[in-house]
């Protein structure tokens, strides 16, 4: 009977809720909030943060001892934590790769010809670094971004068949390349074989 008295309790809860987030959604025009929705949101996902953020909060405070009193080793810069089926965490070292094109923000060296087109340049990026659509700009001597190649502006597009020298480029002149596999844009120095 306690039981059944705590779920009615619990229903009278659940539409005190909803009646308030139909109130918000109707203020703020906000679709989609029905009773499901709402008591989904209680019993799943306020939980689920409240505890997410404590198990932070408690591997925050737990790194905090380790370093105080170097009683142990103290995270590396990686923990993965699941609790899908209990709890359970595991901690090791992201490593780097010195000439990552992504995270090593080193400045990569491309040697061409000055003779050559900038549709040469586009074709060893796209084999050497397995691009798929780059993006080039470069700096003018006044400082100002330029773009030099866009697969989707026609006037850029034509320039792939113009000469390096023809577009202004320089020997060590550097170029930003960007691209949809890469996670950040990507420097190049480009040196003319003399």
């Amino acid at each position: 009977k306690q039981w059944y008295q705590r779920r009615v309790r619990g229903h009278e809860h659940i539409s005190w809720l909803y009646s308030k987030a139909l109130e918000r959604a109707n203020t703020y025009s906000i679709p989609g909030v029905t009773y499901r929705l709402t008591q989904g949101v209680t019993k799943r996902i306020i939980p689920a943060v409240a505890s997410t953020n404590a198990t932070i909060a408690a591997a925050c405070v737990t790194e905090c001892l380790k370093i105080a009193t170097s009683s142990y080793m103290h995270l590396d810069n990686y923990m993965l934590f699941n609790n899908v089926e209990g709890v359970y965490t595991f901690s090791y070292p992201c490593e780097k790769k010195d000439d990552c094109l992504v995270c090593s923000k080193v400045v990569k060296e491309v040697t061409r010809d000055r003779e050559d087109t900038l549709q040469a340049l586009l074709d060893y990026l796209r084999d050497e670094h397995s691009l798929q659509n780059p993006i080039i700009t470069t700096a003018t001597a006044e400082g100002e971004s330029r773009t030099l190649y866009m697969s989707a502006i026609a006037q850029l597009k034509d320039n792939a068949e113009k000469k390096l020298t023809e577009l202004n480029l320089v020997d060590c002149q550097e170029i930003v390349v960007t691209d949809s596999s890469l996670k950040s844009p990507v420097v190049f120095r480009l040196k003319f074989n003399h």
